[in-house]
């Protein structure tokens, strides 16, 4: 996709969805399915046609965001019609070894074995979800007793892999870290 548009200042402040697709280069469809779903902020005023309205910030937000977490941006499965299954496995972006730096650099003054509960507060999900990426084979994890450890290196992959950064509803905490990754990413580079 090409992220690259020739000059946003010749563009309009609030612009069409019409115009929200062509600029960024995905479908109709795609460009609904952000705007309903409220991933791209837009005013939508009932109407039949031409009802919604998108700030260009809003635009150039969806833009970086998407360079950075393209599967944030990824339609349900069943969306483009019956019978549709999302079976490609989305291209994460070269980013992976600065979130790996960022995420041993916040994780410094955890133990090297973390539990259930530690998980949970860094991450800001329920040890129930915790527990079932455990179970589903997502996050590596030792048995001590009836309660699951993990190294903090196998949560550190975890946290790079395709299942964590593509959670739908993410947890203020993760929403949190993502945005907290993009600075701390400003200030190092």
């Amino acid at each position: 996709m090409k992220n690259e548009i020739a000059n946003w200042n010749e563009l309009p402040d609030i612009m069409s969805k019409e115009q929200f697709y062509r600029i960024c280069h995905i479908s109709k469809t795609t460009a609904l399915q952000l705007l309903r779903s409220g991933r791209v902020p837009c005013q939508y005023s009932g109407k039949k046609t031409r009802c919604y309205q998108i700030q260009k910030e809003d635009v150039k937000k969806y833009l970086e965001e998407r360079a950075v977490f393209p599967e944030r941006y990824m339609a349900p499965i069943g969306w483009y019609g019956k019978g549709h299954t999302r079976t490609a496995k989305v291209a994460l972006p070269l980013v992976c070894e600065d979130m790996t730096e960022y995420y041993i650099s916040r994780l410094d003054a955890y133990p090297d074995v973390l539990t259930v509960r530690q998980i949970a507060d860094f991450t800001g999900y329920c040890k129930t979800a915790i527990n079932h990426w455990c179970l589903w084979g997502w996050l590596k994890h030792f048995r001590r007793g009836r309660a699951n450890i993990v190294p903090k290196v196998f949560f550190v992959e975890f946290l790079n892999a395709e299942h964590f950064r593509a959670i739908r509803r993410m947890t203020a905490q993760h929403i949190k870290l993502l945005k907290d990754f993009q600075a701390w990413k400003n200030r190092s580079d």
